[in-house]
């Protein structure tokens, strides 16, 4: 079984071990992690968002409602490390993934009371009683703060 919070740890630190060594093979295969993430199972559909495995089923436990918020917030720390050292392709590569991700969060993970639910993919809040919980509230806000870390640093390069 793949776990998304795996992948985005990793990527915090292979940006890290990049900045002190420079070896841009590290860059390479962070590329190909986040890509191989996208192209997974773990996106199983055309809209390009990001699902753990038990999502759908309901089966999902505390920690598992957290991995796509881990993954999006060490995804965030990824891209902020590298543009800041001149690597902003990243930046324009990803910014459709997270945004798509972060408006998922937002218009379908959010219930009408406000409460951000596991599966951030599938029918709209109406048509399906997700699992919620503080777990799944930080996720969805770690999916949230990576666009806006990404937004802000895009516009930083138009100025």
């Amino acid at each position: 079984m793949t776990w998304t919070y795996n992948q985005g740890i990793i990527l915090s630190g292979l940006s890290g071990l990049y900045k002190f060594t420079g070896d841009e093979k590290l860059i390479i295969f962070a590329q190909k992690l986040i890509d191989a993430v996208i192209q997974s199972y773990l996106v199983p559909t055309d809209s390009g968002i990001l699902v753990e495995s038990c999502d759908p089923f309901r089966t999902c436990d505390q920690d598992q409602w957290m991995f796509k918020g881990i993954f999006f917030q060490h995804l965030g720390y990824f891209l902020e490390d590298l543009a800041t050292i001149g690597e902003d392709q990243f930046l324009k590569k990803y910014h459709q993934f997270i945004q798509i991700n972060a408006c998922a969060v937002w218009d379908i993970a959010r219930q009408k009371d406000g409460k951000i639910g596991n599966w951030w993919d599938g029918p709209p809040p109406e048509d399906i009683r997700r699992q919620v919980s503080v777990e799944t509230h930080g996720s969805g806000i770690g999916a949230v703060l990576c666009a806006v870390r990404v937004g802000q640093l895009l516009e930083e390069l138009k100025t």
